[in-house]
Protein backbone atom coordinates (compact mmCIF):
# COMPACT_ATOMS: atom_id res chain seq x y z
CA UNK A 1 0.00 0.00 0.00
CA UNK A 2 1.35 3.43 -0.93
CA UNK A 3 2.13 5.60 2.11
CA UNK A 4 -0.04 8.68 2.46
CA UNK A 5 0.80 12.11 3.83
CA UNK A 6 -2.39 12.10 5.92
CA UNK A 7 -2.70 8.48 7.05
CA UNK A 8 -5.80 7.06 8.68
CA UNK A 9 -5.71 5.83 12.28
CA UNK A 10 -5.42 2.20 11.16
CA UNK A 11 -2.49 3.08 8.90
CA UNK A 12 -0.76 4.94 11.75
CA UNK A 13 -1.26 1.94 14.03
CA UNK A 14 0.23 -0.38 11.41
CA UNK A 15 3.24 1.92 10.97
CA UNK A 16 3.85 2.04 14.73
CA UNK A 17 3.75 -1.76 14.96
CA UNK A 18 6.64 -2.14 12.50
CA UNK A 19 9.94 -2.55 14.24
CA UNK A 20 12.53 0.05 13.25
CA UNK A 21 15.39 -1.28 11.17
CA UNK A 22 18.15 -2.56 13.43
CA UNK A 23 21.84 -3.31 12.93
CA UNK A 24 21.18 -7.05 12.54
CA UNK A 25 18.39 -6.57 9.99
CA UNK A 26 19.52 -8.19 6.71
CA UNK A 27 18.31 -5.14 4.78
CA UNK A 28 20.88 -2.94 6.55
CA UNK A 29 23.66 -5.38 5.62
CA UNK A 30 22.68 -6.08 2.00
CA UNK A 31 21.15 -2.84 0.73
CA UNK A 32 22.88 0.56 0.64
CA UNK A 33 19.57 2.44 0.96
CA UNK A 34 18.61 0.71 4.20
CA UNK A 35 22.15 0.95 5.56
CA UNK A 36 22.00 4.73 5.20
CA UNK A 37 18.47 4.90 6.64
CA UNK A 38 19.66 2.89 9.65
CA UNK A 39 22.48 5.43 10.14
CA UNK A 40 19.87 8.21 10.32
CA UNK A 41 20.20 9.74 6.85
CA UNK A 42 17.12 11.16 5.14
CA UNK A 43 15.16 9.27 2.51
CA UNK A 44 16.17 11.81 -0.17
CA UNK A 45 19.87 11.24 0.51
CA UNK A 46 19.56 7.46 0.86
CA UNK A 47 17.83 7.21 -2.54
CA UNK A 48 21.05 8.47 -4.14
CA UNK A 49 22.93 5.31 -3.06
CA UNK A 50 23.86 2.70 -5.66
CA UNK A 51 21.66 -0.16 -4.51
CA UNK A 52 23.41 -2.81 -6.60
CA UNK A 53 26.67 -2.26 -4.68
CA UNK A 54 26.81 -3.75 -1.18
CA UNK A 55 27.48 -1.43 1.75
CA UNK A 56 30.84 -2.02 3.42
CA UNK A 57 31.19 -1.94 7.18
CA UNK A 58 34.63 -1.60 8.68
CA UNK A 59 36.11 -0.91 12.09
CA UNK A 60 38.41 1.99 12.76
CA UNK A 61 40.37 2.80 15.90
CA UNK A 62 39.89 6.37 17.12
CA UNK A 63 42.39 7.86 19.57
CA UNK A 64 40.59 9.57 22.45
CA UNK A 65 43.17 12.22 23.20
CA UNK A 66 44.00 15.79 22.24
CA UNK A 67 41.17 17.92 20.86
CA UNK A 68 38.66 15.10 21.20
CA UNK A 69 38.69 15.25 25.02
CA UNK A 70 40.54 18.53 25.54
CA UNK A 71 37.42 20.38 26.77
CA UNK A 72 36.50 17.75 29.38
CA UNK A 73 37.65 18.01 32.99
CA UNK A 74 40.02 15.07 33.72
CA UNK A 75 38.00 14.15 36.84
CA UNK A 76 34.88 13.71 34.69
CA UNK A 77 36.49 11.19 32.34
CA UNK A 78 35.06 7.71 32.59
CA UNK A 79 37.81 6.17 30.44
CA UNK A 80 41.56 6.41 30.47
CA UNK A 81 42.85 8.78 27.73
CA UNK A 82 45.26 7.67 24.97
CA UNK A 83 43.48 4.36 24.60
CA UNK A 84 41.91 3.85 21.21
CA UNK A 85 38.23 3.14 20.88
CA UNK A 86 37.01 0.93 18.06
CA UNK A 87 34.24 2.51 16.01
CA UNK A 88 32.21 0.80 13.28
CA UNK A 89 31.95 2.89 10.10
CA UNK A 90 29.91 2.51 6.95
CA UNK A 91 31.10 3.01 3.36
CA UNK A 92 28.44 3.39 0.65
CA UNK A 93 28.79 4.54 -2.95
CA UNK A 94 26.41 7.45 -3.52
CA UNK A 95 25.49 9.07 -6.82
CA UNK A 96 26.98 12.54 -7.07
CA UNK A 97 24.87 15.60 -7.75
CA UNK A 98 24.83 16.66 -11.39
CA UNK A 99 27.70 19.13 -11.97
CA UNK A 100 30.06 19.86 -14.86
CA UNK A 101 32.68 17.66 -13.21
CA UNK A 102 30.31 14.72 -12.68
CA UNK A 103 29.17 14.99 -16.32
CA UNK A 104 32.76 14.64 -17.52
CA UNK A 105 33.87 11.96 -15.06
CA UNK A 106 30.73 9.75 -14.98
CA UNK A 107 32.05 6.24 -15.76
CA UNK A 108 30.05 3.65 -17.70
CA UNK A 109 28.84 0.70 -15.62
CA UNK A 110 27.51 -2.73 -16.46
CA UNK A 111 23.95 -1.38 -16.59
CA UNK A 112 22.47 1.96 -17.62
CA UNK A 113 22.08 4.52 -14.83
CA UNK A 114 21.06 8.16 -14.41
CA UNK A 115 22.62 10.90 -12.32
CA UNK A 116 19.68 13.09 -11.28
CA UNK A 117 19.94 16.80 -10.62
CA UNK A 118 18.80 18.08 -7.25
CA UNK A 119 18.33 21.62 -8.61
CA UNK A 120 15.88 20.70 -11.41
CA UNK A 121 13.46 17.85 -10.61
CA UNK A 122 13.22 15.23 -13.36
CA UNK A 123 16.43 16.36 -15.08
CA UNK A 124 19.41 14.02 -15.29
CA UNK A 125 22.35 12.61 -17.19
CA UNK A 126 21.80 9.09 -18.55
CA UNK A 127 24.99 7.01 -18.84
CA UNK A 128 24.82 3.84 -20.93
CA UNK A 129 27.19 0.83 -20.69
CA UNK A 130 28.69 1.87 -24.04
CA UNK A 131 29.79 5.18 -22.48
CA UNK A 132 27.25 7.34 -24.34
CA UNK A 133 25.96 10.17 -22.14
CA UNK A 134 22.77 12.14 -22.81
CA UNK A 135 20.74 14.73 -20.91
CA UNK A 136 17.12 13.69 -20.26
CA UNK A 137 14.10 15.25 -18.62
CA UNK A 138 11.08 13.40 -17.21
CA UNK A 139 7.68 15.09 -16.90
CA UNK A 140 3.96 14.51 -16.39
CA UNK A 141 1.44 16.53 -18.39
CA UNK A 142 -0.94 18.18 -15.86
CA UNK A 143 -0.05 15.53 -13.28
CA UNK A 144 -1.33 12.59 -15.35
CA UNK A 145 -0.23 9.11 -14.36
CA UNK A 146 1.81 8.49 -17.53
CA UNK A 147 5.29 9.91 -17.48
CA UNK A 148 6.96 11.38 -20.56
CA UNK A 149 10.65 11.63 -21.37
CA UNK A 150 12.63 13.90 -23.66
CA UNK A 151 16.25 13.30 -24.65
CA UNK A 152 17.68 16.82 -24.76
CA UNK A 153 21.09 16.08 -26.27
CA UNK A 154 24.66 15.03 -25.58
CA UNK A 155 27.00 16.89 -23.22
CA UNK A 156 29.33 17.81 -26.11
CA UNK A 157 26.49 19.57 -27.96
CA UNK A 158 24.76 21.21 -24.96
CA UNK A 159 26.22 22.90 -21.90
CA UNK A 160 24.86 21.85 -18.52
CA UNK A 161 23.29 25.27 -17.94
CA UNK A 162 21.46 25.24 -21.28
CA UNK A 163 20.26 21.68 -20.68
CA UNK A 164 18.90 22.73 -17.25
CA UNK A 165 17.06 25.68 -18.77
CA UNK A 166 15.58 23.42 -21.47
CA UNK A 167 14.49 20.93 -18.81
CA UNK A 168 12.83 23.66 -16.74
CA UNK A 169 11.04 24.98 -19.82
CA UNK A 170 9.83 21.49 -20.78
CA UNK A 171 8.50 20.89 -17.26
CA UNK A 172 6.74 24.27 -17.24
CA UNK A 173 5.06 23.44 -20.55
CA UNK A 174 3.97 20.05 -19.16
CA UNK A 175 2.52 21.66 -16.02
CA UNK A 176 0.59 24.07 -18.24
CA UNK A 177 -1.02 21.10 -19.99
CA UNK A 178 1.02 21.19 -23.22
CA UNK A 179 3.07 18.27 -24.49
CA UNK A 180 6.69 19.54 -24.79
CA UNK A 181 7.83 16.68 -27.07
CA UNK A 182 6.63 18.21 -30.37
CA UNK A 183 8.15 21.56 -29.34
CA UNK A 184 11.48 19.86 -28.67
CA UNK A 185 11.45 18.00 -31.99
CA UNK A 186 10.71 21.17 -33.96
CA UNK A 187 13.51 23.03 -32.14
CA UNK A 188 11.13 25.60 -30.64
CA UNK A 189 12.48 25.03 -27.09
CA UNK A 190 16.07 25.65 -28.18
CA UNK A 191 15.06 28.73 -30.21
CA UNK A 192 13.76 30.37 -27.01
CA UNK A 193 17.28 30.48 -25.56
CA UNK A 194 19.17 31.68 -28.64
Amino acid sequence: MKPRKNPTNSQLLRRMQHEPIGPHDPRARNDAYWALRHQGYSDAFARRAFRDMLPRYYRETVELSGDYIGDIDPEDLLIVPNIGAEVQKLAVVVRPDLTEESVITAPPRSSEYTIWSEAVPGFGLRVRPSGVKTYIVMFRICGRSTQGKITLGKPGNLTLDLAKRLAREARIEAMAGNDPRPMHKSGELIQRFK
